[in-house]
This record gives structure tokens, C-alpha cells and sequence, in this order.
């Protein structure tokens, strides 16, 4: 016997009606808002039997693919971070960027600051790739060059990951408690690295004396912030600092003004006299 729909069936506490009119043999009763139909066949019945996914779950699909699935997620959160700034971006957009549920940020990362510290790690890989600054990679070569050298890979890294320095000045914007980790797990050896070849450099006497953090700070923000500003140099100049040569162009440029400074000729020196005295009346 056909299973009776769930709006045939009787209230508990109630008796059911004595008789019942049989319905035409063939007919199918339209469906009713919240009834349960019989299943046409035994696919439907197998299908309306499988327990069914809680909510917050992700498909079965997405558990099977973890690591693609985080990889997506996380990339799809830089470059929404870096445009858009931690506080406006939603997790939902993420995965709508993604092309995944929501509920898969959720299902890897739990909450939204874990996985901009996982996307920053993934991030600082890929910059740790580009941007070498350790001891050995810098063995043999003279302060000056040190110094040199360092500022060009800086360049290159911030024109190859722009969005690395596009999230760092949104952070150091808004002072949020996400630049301290930043700065305790990635910047501060980066920033010691240049202090150190600076220091160096001016021990050797190869370059003037002057307050350490000043000069790391001028040839850091130099390098840095003209790639989080790009559409800037591009609007005005019609120049792409995404292009290879033109970020070519521009490292050259820099590190000889930076290093040699913007006069065609070496300024001759200049002796300070002392200011004359105002006669007496």
C-alpha cells in the first residue's frame, strides 16, 4: 500500500475521518506546501532516504579537496584584503570570490582573523622567495653594495607582490592589533636586515652618518610605497610600474638618487663662516 502524504495524515490526539473518497487511478495529488510526495521511482526513493547535510557542513565535494580548497581561499582573501582592507571584506565575499561556500572558511579556518594570518603566511612565502635578505645571501659583497643590493631586491619583490605592501599600509593605517603581528613575524627582520647593511655602511665610511631608522625608513618607503600607489605613476605618466622595464627603470633611478643624490655635478664644499656680529651703536 502507497504511504500516505504527510497533510493525510491525522493529528496526534485526533481520530481519522471514518471514510475516505479514493482518488482516480493515475493521478498524482498536487503537492501541497510542506507535504511529503511518494517517490516516482526507486532513485527518488534512495535520495529522499540519505540523510541529509546539517547546515554550516560543507558538500562533500569541497571536504574531498581540503588543500585546493584552502589554497582558493586564501588567495582569494589577499587579493581581497589588499584591495578592500581587512574590516570592509566580509568571509562570505571570500568565498564567493573563491567560488565556494561560506561555510568552508569556517570549516578550515574558523574566524576571519585566522585566515588573514594564514593568507599573510602564505603571502610572506611567496615575498620570502623574492625578497632574500639573510647574512649569507649577502656574504662577501662591500657595505655599500650590501646596502645596494638589498634596496634592489626590495624592488623587485614589492613589484613582482604588490599586495603585500597594499595590506601592510592599510594595517598601519587603521593601527589595528594585526600590525603587531605583522611586525613580530615579518617586518621587524626585514627592517633589521636593511638597519644592519646601513650601520655597516657607515662604520665602513661609505655613506654619511645620519639617525639609522631614518635612512631604513626613506629607502624602505621609497622602494615600497611607490607600487601600493601605482595607479597614481600610471594615471599621470601613462607609466605601468607592473612592467618589467619600467620597474627596471625605476630601481635604477632610485638607487641612484638614493646613492648618488640628484646633482648632475658634485657640489663643491661649503665653509661655514661665522655670522657676523652686529656692530655696536
Amino acid at each position: 500500500m502507497a504511504r500516505k502524504a504527510a497533510a493525510d495524515l491525522p493529528a496526534p490526539g485526533r481520530q481519522a475521518p471514518a471514510t475516505r473518497k479514493p482518488k482516480a487511478a493515475g493521478k498524482r495529488p498536487a503537492a501541497k506546501s510542506g507535504a511529503a510526495l511518494e517517490p516516482d521511482s526507486e532513485a527518488e526513493a534512495r535520495s529522499a532516504d540519505a540523510p541529509k547535510r546539517p547546515p554550516g557542513r560543507p558538500r562533500n565535494s569541497e571536504r574531498d579537496r581540503p588543500d585546493q580548497t584552502r589554497d582558493q581561499l586564501l588567495d582569494a582573501s589577499i587579493a581581497l584584503f589588499a584591495r578592500y582592507g581587512f574590516d570592509t571584506v566580509t568571509t562570505g565575499q571570500i568565498a564567493e570570490a573563491a567560488g565556494l561556500t561560506q561555510s568552508m572558511v569556517h570549516y578550515h579556518f574558523g574566524t576571519k582573523t585566522k585566515l588573514w594570518e594564514e593568507a599573510m603566511l602564505r603571502l610572506m612565502r611567496r615575498r620570502g622567495r623574492l625578497f632574500r635578505a639573510a647574512a649569507r645571501d649577502l656574504a662577501g659583497l662591500a657595505p655599500l653594495d650590501k646596502l645596494k643590493v638589498l634596496t634592489q631586491r626590495l624592488i623587485d619583490a614589492n613589484a613582482a607582490n604588490p599586495d603585500h605592501v597594499r595590506i601592510v599600509v592599510y594595517e598601519a593605517t587603521t593601527r589595528s592589533p594585526r600590525l603587531k603581528w605583522l611586525v613580530d613575524n615579518f617586518l621587524a627582520p626585514g627592517f633589521g636586515a636593511f638597519d644592519d647593511a646601513v650601520r655597516e655602511a657607515m662604520e665602513a665610511g661609505a655613506i654619511r652618518k645620519a639617525p639609522v631608522h631614518d635612512v631604513t625608513n626613506a629607502v624602505t618607503s621609497a622602494a615600497s610605497l611607490s607600487f601600493a600607489l601605482h595607479a597614481i605613476v600610471k594615471d599621470m605618466y601613462g607609466v605601468d610600474l607592473g612592467k618589467k622595464y619600467a620597474v627596471r627603470s625605476f630601481s635604477d633611478t632610485l638607487i641612484d638618487i638614493l646613492f648618488d643624490g640628484l646633482l648632475a655635478t658634485p657640489a663643491p664644499p661649503t665653509r661655514r663662516t661665522r655670522a657676523a656680529r652686529p656692530s655696536a651703536v
